[in-house]
């Protein structure tokens, strides 16, 4: 194995720090990069449909301007507008709901108050002992006070996404203005950050397929399917006549990534409400809806979306995801998962460099057939 030269070292340090000062530019706009390459995924084989051939030379045709125009738009304003009413309505029926909640305390309040002198309080004044004077504990005025906190963080976090209108709007004219470009020139693009990279252009072009086929698969196996399973459970929890049916539907969406109980951690405590108020066959009955609707229902979607194809396990994409937030805000939703797929592709690519170097021809045998670009 050959030893890198001084000269090759110092380039790839130069390499990482100009890469790095880049990164640092572009920094500022990853929302709209992250957004505009998503809605370029799914929007570029339709413009590829639309634009019809190119012309000699590489021309564009007028279509091909003119698709790019619409889809740039409308795609932004599909995935946007439900996006915000989405925003909208969950942050006010989040605000309702701890609102009643609130009130739910206040009117009953003797059923929570615990007497230190009865069974229960003496049992966990033993358990804790003489660290905790459960005297001196107020159940019911410390869930008011943590119920009336989280409403009046939401109405907070309302109140700023209404002042941020204007920051939004500039946003949303960045990702028009960007998704435009990355269909009328995305193959360019790709092929410019393909000679910008310092490895073999046939090993970067088969990364970056890997990492644009397992991110669309990624998308239509468990981010539109959690979508359907929360649009089902907002047609159900319509029917039941659940009031804060978006913000179930939303709470359903996230959950069908918990590992293990998904959806069920929804819908489940939601049949034990209507049981509690005394309404058990109703009860039964919304269970089965959900149960079937919602969960039973994914068994046969994310088959026929996927076909069998993506090998990304629930545990680790709820941790990416989950990881992701944490750490880059909302824009983990995206980057988290991301991040696991760049790692997925890489591994896939090196076995696939280390297989073929392994099983590299001596001489006198005939050459395997090369890497296609």
């Amino acid at each position: 194995m050959k030893t890198p030269s001084p000269q090759k070292i110092s380039f790839f340090l130069l390499f990482l720090l100009l890469f790095l000062l880049v990164a640092r530019l572009f920094y500022p706009f990853l929302t709209v990069i992250l957004w505009s390459g998503l809605l370029y995924v799914f929007l570029e084989p339709l413009h590829q449909k639309l634009s019809g051939p190119e012309r000699v030379r590489g021309k564009k045709t007028f279509g091909s301007y003119v698709s790019a125009i619409l889809l740039s738009v409308f795609g932004v304003l599909i995935l946007l507008v439900p996006l915000a009413f989405l925003t909208v309505s969950t942050t006010r029926q989040l605000a309702d709901l701890l609102k009643s909640g609130v009130h739910f305390f206040e009117a009953n309040a003797d059923k929570f108050r615990i007497d230190p002198q009865g069974q229960i309080g003496t049992a966990l004044q033993s358990f804790f002992g003489d660290s905790f004077d459960l005297s001196k504990l107020d159940l019911t005025k410390e869930l008011q006070s943590l119920l009336t906190s989280a409403a009046n963080q939401v109405v907070r976090i309302s109140t700023s996404i209404i002042k941020n209108v204007a920051q939004f709007v500039v946003a949303i004219l960045f990702i028009v203005f960007t998704l435009y470009y990355l269909l009328m020139d995305g193959k360019a693009l790709g092929d410019t950050f393909v000679s910008m990279m310092p490895f073999n252009p046939i090993h970067t072009r088969l990364f970056m397929g890997k990492l644009r086929e397992t991110g669309r698969q990624l998308v239509m196996g468990y981010f539109l399917v959690a979508l359907f399973q929360g649009f089902m459970m907002f047609i159900v929890s319509l029917i039941f006549g659940f009031k804060s049916n978006v913000l179930l539907a939303v709470l359903t969406a996230i959950s069908s990534f918990v590992p293990m109980f998904g959806t069920a951690v929804v819908w489940v405590p939601m049949g034990i409400s209507i049981a509690l108020k005394g309404d058990i066959i109703r009860a039964i009955v919304f269970l089965v809806c959900a149960g079937i609707a919602v969960s039973a229902l994914d068994n046969f979607v994310r088959p026929v979306v996927l076909g069998g194809q993506l090998k990304v396990h629930p545990l680790l994409l709820f941790f990416s995801i989950t990881g992701g937030l944490a750490v880059f805000g909302f824009n983990g939703i995206i980057l988290g998962p991301l991040v696991l797929i760049l790692f997925i592709a890489a591994g896939d690519l090196y076995r696939t460099l280390n297989e073929e170097s392994e099983g590299a021809p001596k001489e006198g045998t005939p050459k395997k057939e090369e890497i296609p670009t």
